[in-house]
This record gives structure tokens, C-alpha cells and sequence, in this order.
């Protein structure tokens, strides 16, 4: 008999490869193999006790405030420890309770379910003063850095013509579709629309009509669908939107943004959005929480770190923190040695929940997930 300590992510299917248990028996031990958090602000002591004894005679915990059992205070923040199994049989429960406890029931019923795999966005920016300067092509050196890009096989393909760095002002419509032009036609007229998905980061009309009947699929909005015209404009080519919270335009985006409450408020954005998308008939959505669009350094961090609560919506979320300042903000760092903080910020937006993800860096990103992936494989 031999004793080994492992990786307790190790993938659980894999691993019963190797152990061969009864298959009703890995099926259930599967929703046991992982304990999920569960954050509650300002729970009513009689929901918090109620939810503690629910909670309890399933096998989960529910750490409250000390006080919730002397009823001293009237409400507590709370956490909620338990598996996927413990989870279901919670949810049965506090369906039948008062307390505002079946809005919990109805949260936990999302499935919450993370990729198994990250599909990359590729940036290809033709302005001049895009805040990576390394990002930047020009319209001869196009087709050359497009058949590269291309030849890494890359799941899309987002082109920019204007910069939306903080403090950046709108070229005009005039200008923008002046400098995409020619560049949507070569796109078009040598069949490149084919061989990845290709997006837009405009919020112009006309900009984007034109790219989309030249085999452009997506629409990269980043001013939160400020203009309802453009999920008219997606339904109406059946094109995939990317919804992006920001707060505030990048001319006046602030360095030190208020919000009461982060996650609650970019979650009850993105309700709002999805509605209005839906009922324009817009069908496929991806959510991009915005980092660096109108939120601190820390911000940006906790949006990563709990990208996991915005998987509710059932929708692909999209992470691009490629080379941007929050990385200066704990290291010191000019735009083109940030490689390393994008590289590491963007594998944990994919293991908390993203899929995909926008680069300047095709190459470092197709490496480092193609080792996670080789990784993931590994058991024994």
C-alpha cells in the first residue's frame, strides 16, 4: 500500500479512470467533490437562523455574526459552505421558507458552470494612438500582421480604429470608418472572415453595419449599450453582441470610482442590458465585465477574483486585462513589460469563470493554455 497527496483540482473523472468506481457511484460522489461559497450580505436574523439549521441537517455550514443566535442585532452578513449535493437539497428547502429565503433558493439554482477550455480574441489595432503601442499596425502592414495572427488560429479576431484608453476622445464617424475601410474590404474580398470570428470594438453604426456585411459576426461594444440601435443592428445580421460594463465614457472615466456595492451593481447592469438585447432579439450575448473601464486597481482584481458569481446569466464572459494599468498599480511597469501580469491575470479570469479571453499577446496566451490544458490531463 502506497500513500500520495494530490492535487485536490485534479480533474475528479479522470482520476476515477484510475480507481474504476461503480458509475452511479462517481456520479453522485462528483457533487461532493467541491465546496462552494456562497456570500450573503445582510440577512434577517430569522432567515439566518432558519438557513443555519436548513443548512446543518444537510451536512453544509453557516458562518453568521456572533450575535445572529442572541438576536441582539437584526441582520448579518453571512457564508454559506457546501457542496453541489448539499447545494440541491438546500435549494428544495428554502423554497418553502419565508424570508426573502427563496430569492436564495432561486440564486443557487444557477448552474454556475465554468469552461473547460479558453478561447483567445486577438487585438489588432489600426489607429495610431491605442495605448499599446505594440498593438498598432498600419494599414500596409495589415494583411502581413492579419496572415500571422491568423496562422495561430485564434477563436476570434477583434479590429479597432479608435483608442479607448481613459481620457481618450471619439475620432468622429467620419474619421473611424475612414481608417476601417479599405481595411473590411481586403477582410471581405480574400475570404480572412472565414477563418476566425471577427468583431468590431465600435459603438458607430454605421461603422459596424458596414463590417458586418463585409463577414464580421460580433459586435464589441464597450459603452454599455448606450445606443439601443446597435442590438437592433445585431439582431437584425444575427451577429453575437459583447456587452461591457463601464462606468462613465473613457474621456471622463475617473482613477477612483465609486460603488457601494461592485458585484451587486455589475451584476443588476448586466440584467438591465441582457433584457433590452432579448428583446430586441439579440441571441447570443457575451458578457465583458469592463476591467479598467471606470474601476480602481482593486476593483479589477475582485471582478476577477469572483468572476464565478457572473456565470449566473449562462452567458460566455470575456476578461481583457491585456498589459493594462492594474498592473502598474501593484508593479511598477511601463504598457510593454506588462506581459507577465497579463499572462497571470488572465489565467485566473479563465479558472474563475472566463471564456474568453482578448490578448495584444496571441502567442504567449496560445502557449501558456495550451500548457494549462496539458496540465489538466495530467493524474497519475
Amino acid at each position: 500500500m502506497k500513500f500520495f497527496k494530490i492535487n485536490p483540482k485534479t480533474d475528479f473523472n479522470l482520476l476515477c479512470g484510475f480507481i474504476n468506481p461503480h458509475k452511479l457511484g462517481q456520479k453522485i460522489m462528483s457533487n461532493k467533490k467541491e465546496i462552494h461559497f456562497i456570500f450573503i450580505k445582510d440577512i434577517s436574523v430569522p432567515a439566518a437562523n432558519i438557513l443555519k439549521q436548513d443548512a446543518l441537517r444537510v451536512g453544509a455550514e453557516l458562518i453568521t455574526h456572533k450575535e445572529v443566535i442572541t438576536a441582539k442585532i437584526s441582520h448579518s452578513n453571512a457564508l454559506l459552505m457546501a457542496t453541489k449535493d448539499q447545494i440541491q437539497k438546500l435549494i428544495d428547502k428554502e423554497k418553502l421558507q419565508d424570508f426573502k429565503l427563496k430569492n436564495l433558493a432561486s440564486f443557487l439554482q444557477n448552474n454556475f458552470l465554468k469552461p473547460k477550455n479558453a478561447k483567445l480574441m486577438a487585438v489588432i489595432n489600426i489607429n495610431n494612438d491605442s495605448f499599446n503601442e505594440q498593438s498598432r499596425v498600419s494599414e500596409l502592414d495589415f494583411e502581413r500582421k492579419l496572415i500571422e495572427t491568423l496562422s495561430l488560429k485564434p477563436e476570434f479576431i477583434d479590429i479597432g480604429a479608435v483608442s479607448s484608453r481613459p481620457g481618450s476622445e471619439y475620432c468622429g464617424e467620419e474619421e473611424e470608418f475612414k481608417r476601417l475601410k479599405n481595411i473590411l474590404d481586403l477582410i471581405y474580398a480574400k475570404n480572412y472572415y472565414k477563418e476566425s470570428i471577427f468583431s468590431l470594438d465600435s459603438f458607430d453604426e454605421y461603422c459596424l453595419e458596414y463590417a458586418l456585411n463585409k463577414g464580421f459576426k460580433l459586435i464589441n461594444d464597450i459603452t454599455g449599450l448606450k445606443n439601443e440601435n446597435l442590438a437592433k443592428l445585431a439582431a437584425s445580421y444575427q451577429s453575437s453582441y459583447c456587452l461591457m460594463h463601464i462606468q462613465g465614457i473613457p474621456k471622463t472615466m475617473q482613477n477612483d470610482p465609486k460603488y457601494e456595492d461592485l458585484l451587486y451593481e455589475v451584476s443588476e447592469f448586466f440584467k438591465e442590458k441582457l433584457q433590452i438585447l432579448e428583446n430586441y432579439g439579440v441571441k447570443d450575448s457575451i458578457l465583458d465585465v469592463g476591467i479598467g473601464f471606470g474601476k480602481s486597481a482593486e476593483h479589477n482584481l475582485i471582478l476577477i477574483k469572483h468572476l464565478e458569481h457572473f456565470l449566473q446569466f449562462n452567458k460566455p464572459l470575456l476578461v481583457g486585462a491585456s498589459r493594462k494599468s492594474v498592473i502598474n498599480a501593484y508593479f511598477k511597469s511601463e504598457v510593454k513589460d506588462r506581459l507577465a501580469g497579463s499572462l497571470y491575470l488572465h489565467l485566473k479570469a479563465f479558472e474563475n469563470g472566463a471564456s474568453i479571453i482578448r490578448t495584444h499577446d496571441l502567442y504567449e496566451h496560445k502557449q501558456l493554455f495550451k500548457l494549462n490544458e496539458a496540465m489538466q490531463e495530467v493524474v497519475l
